[in-house]
């Protein structure tokens, strides 16, 4: 009986709830249908980052060179000879005599000036000794006299005392050897000294 009366609660139900459906009584809310969106992300590349294009250097051109300007050349001076440069041979010659401040009287006085060799062996062909005395002469005017010679004594010319001063008579004289070009000593264009010239003496010739 319990077995009739289930199989008849369940025919009922499943017979009355088709019947309804099929009448449209059936108010059982359908559910409600979902629409569900997709959102599809498409993964694009990024646009490209603006990088800042450097500018470009200018380039400077080179100017061209100024046509160099004709300059007047300086006049070149007149050329002159320049003498060797002596080379020293000899010590200065040592003065022997008249004394420093001897006194002469009259125009035929001797003086006799003398000095010491520098060499044992004499001085060469070229080389000379040179004598010069400096004084007032009669217009009170310098006067110099040169003179040359291989020995080691010379005598002063009595014929240089009318040209001497009246008021000052007073004679300097020293010696220093030269080297000269040929063998004349007053006509030779240049007079190298080799060696330094001796100390200066004074006499007086009244």
């Amino acid at each position: 009986m319990l077995l009739l009366c289930a199989s008849w609660i369940i025919f009922r139900a499943v017979t009355t709830n088709a019947f309804a459906r099929a009448l449209g009584w059936d108010r059982t809310p359908a559910a409600p249908t979902r629409i569900v969106q997709v959102i599809q992300v498409v993964a694009t590349a990024p646009p490209p980052t603006r990088t800042s294009t450097p500018s470009p250097t200018p380039t400077l051109t080179p100017l061209p060179s100024p046509t160099p300007r004709r300059t007047a050349r300086p006049a070149t001076p007149a050329q002159t000879a320049t003498l060797p440069t002596p080379t020293i041979a000899y010590t200065a010659p040592q003065l022997v005599g008249p004394a420093n401040r001897t006194v002469y009287t009259g125009g035929d006085a001797h003086i006799l000036l003398e000095w010491q060799s520098v060499s044992p062996t004499g001085l060469r062909e070229n080389e000379w000794y040179q004598i010069t005395l400096t004084f007032l002469r009669r217009d009170a005017s310098p006067g110099e006299q040169k003179t040359f010679v291989k020995e080691t004594r010379w005598v002063v010319p009595p014929a240089w005392s009318a040209d001497l001063s009246s008021d000052t008579r007073a004679l300097q004289w020293s010696i220093v050897v030269v080297r000269v070009e040929g063998l004349d000593p007053f006509a030779s264009p240049t007079r190298l000294p080799v060696s330094p010239a001796s100390s200066t003496r004074t006499f007086f010739w009244n």
